[in-house]
């Protein structure tokens, strides 16, 4: 679901266009909702519609995520700039990030949320792995429960609100509104496991 959700929010390719406009990518999303341990419904295909031509598809997600107007783009990407000081959210996720041996692409922001989602799925596969071969797998909980409750979880209503009020396209309205739900089930269920681990 992670990996799903960071391909969504990254920059759309003409792949991705295809995908939602034609179907594929909404049978993904409820393919891969069956298999969370919680319920989560996609909602309805005219909820993910977007527009014919790939052009204008672009556009809205660089008017919405990337410029904007004046003050900058109306609902950023970047989970730093809903923190009280980006800098210092860079640096922690900078930590957490190395914590676990992994670094950052040259040219990405460590901030950015298709760089958190793939972080978190590398995160909850993990833990599988830690209890296979009798890790310690509570420590990965930890590690979910932190990021999303830190960095990760932070951003979703205040976009979902900067969406509405931008008129924002069905597909990111719903994306911005299914990941918030999402990223608060997932907050329950790691709170949950870490009870019963």
């Amino acid at each position: 679901m992670y990996a799903l959700l960071s391909r969504a929010f990254s920059f759309p390719s003409t792949e991705l266009h295809a995908e939602v406009a034609g179907g594929g990518w909404l049978d993904e999303l409820t393919a891969a909702l069956r298999l969370l341990p919680h319920h989560l419904g996609a909602g309805e295909p005219a909820t993910w519609r977007v527009p014919a031509g790939y052009d204008e598809f672009q556009s809205q997600y660089i008017r919405l995520f990337e410029m904007g107007g004046r003050g900058g783009a109306p609902c950023p990407l970047h989970s730093g700039h809903y923190a009280r000081d980006r800098l210092r959210a860079m640096e922690e996720l900078v930590r957490f990030y190395n914590f676990f041996g992994l670094k950052i692409a040259p040219g990405l922001m460590p901030d950015h949320v298709t760089v958190e989602m793939e972080f978190m799925q590398f995160l909850t596969d993990v833990p599988s792995e830690a209890r296979d071969t009798s890790g310690d797998s509570r420590s990965y909980l930890r590690a979910q429960r932190d990021f999303l409750t830190s960095h990760l979880g932070r951003p979703w209503p205040v976009a979902a609100l900067a969406l509405k009020r931008e008129r924002a396209l069905p597909f990111y309205r719903s994306l911005v509104a299914l990941t918030a739900r999402f990223l608060e089930a997932e907050q329950r269920y790691v709170e949950r496991a870490l009870v019963s681990a």
